[in-house]
C-alpha cells in the first residue's frame, strides 16, 4: 500500500468515527448555540470525507473551497457553541470567526489564509494550473502533485477538527481523540502528524513542507 492510499484510508476511517463519537457527545437538551453548533460539527466529517475522495482523483482547485467550508464551519461552531442570544447566533458570520480558532490553533489564520487564495478565481493563480512547455501550454486537471497537497491538507483539517472537539467537550471526548489520533496525546507522535511529516518527506516538495508547518 502508498502512503497515499494510507493517508486516504485513515481519513475515511477517521470520518466513520468522529461520526459515531460526535452522537455520543451531543447534548440532550441543548441551548440554540449548542444546537446550532453540534449540527454544523456533524456535517464537518461527512464534508471532509468529500475532499478525501476528490483528492484521490488528483484534484486540488476543487478540494480547496471543502476545506475552507470546513474550517469556517469549525470556526462558527466553536463561536456558536457559547452564546446564548439566539438572535447572535443568526447573525454570526463564519469568517469573523476564524481568529477565535487560535486559542485552540494558532496557525488556523494561515491556513485559512492559505484555503482561502484559491477559492477567489483570478488571474493571480492562473500559474498554479498550468504547465508550461517550449512553445506549449497545458492546462493541469489532476496530478499526483494536487493529490498529495490535498490530502495534506485534509490532515490538517482533521487535527485542528480534533482540537475543536476537545475544547468543546472537556473530558468527554476522550474516546474521539484517541481514536483519531491514536493516543490521547498532541505531540508528534499522534497520527495526523506522522503521515503529514511521512507525505512531506517523501515528496520533498516545499509546498508539502508549507503544509506541514501549519500542524502544531
Amino acid at each position: 500500500m502508498s502512503l497515499g492510499d494510507e493517508v486516504s484510508d485513515y481519513l475515511r476511517d477517521s470520518a466513520s468515527k468522529l461520526m459515531s463519537e460526535l452522537r455520543n457527545l451531543q447534548a440532550q437538551y441543548p441551548s440554540f448555540g449548542v444546537f446550532g453548533a453540534e449540527i454544523t460539527l456533524y456535517r464537518v466529517p461527512h464534508s471532509l470525507d468529500v475532499a478525501r475522495m476528490l483528492s484521490n482523483r488528483g484534484l486540488l482547485l476543487e478540494v480547496l473551497p471543502i476545506l475552507r467550508l470546513c474550517l469556517e464551519m469549525m470556526a462558527w461552531s466553536h463561536t456558536a457553541f457559547y452564546m446564548q442570544d439566539e438572535e447572535e447566533v443568526i447573525a454570526l458570520k463564519a469568517p469573523y470567526c476564524i481568529s477565535n480558532l487560535k486559542d485552540i490553533y494558532k496557525a488556523s489564520g494561515r491556513i485559512y489564509g492559505y484555503l482561502s487564495k484559491y477559492t477567489h478565481w483570478g488571474h493571480v493563480i492562473h500559474g498554479q494550473f498550468l504547465d508550461i512547455k517550449t512553445e506549449q501550454v497545458a492546462v493541469l486537471q489532476a496530478s499526483v502533485r494536487y493529490r498529495a497537497m490535498s490530502l495534506a491538507l485534509c490532515l490538517v483539517v482533521l487535527d485542528i477538527f480534533v482540537e475543536v472537539v476537545r475544547k468543546l467537550y472537556p473530558g468527554r471526548s476522550d474516546a474521539l481523540v484517541t481514536g483519531v489520533y491514536g493516543g490521547p496525546d498532541r505531540n508528534a507522535d499522534r497520527k495526523t502528524y506522522r503521515l503529514l511529516s511521512g507525505i512531506a518527506h517523501m515528496t520533498a516538495l516545499p509546498d508539502l513542507f508549507e503544509i506541514e508547518s501549519f500542524l502544531e
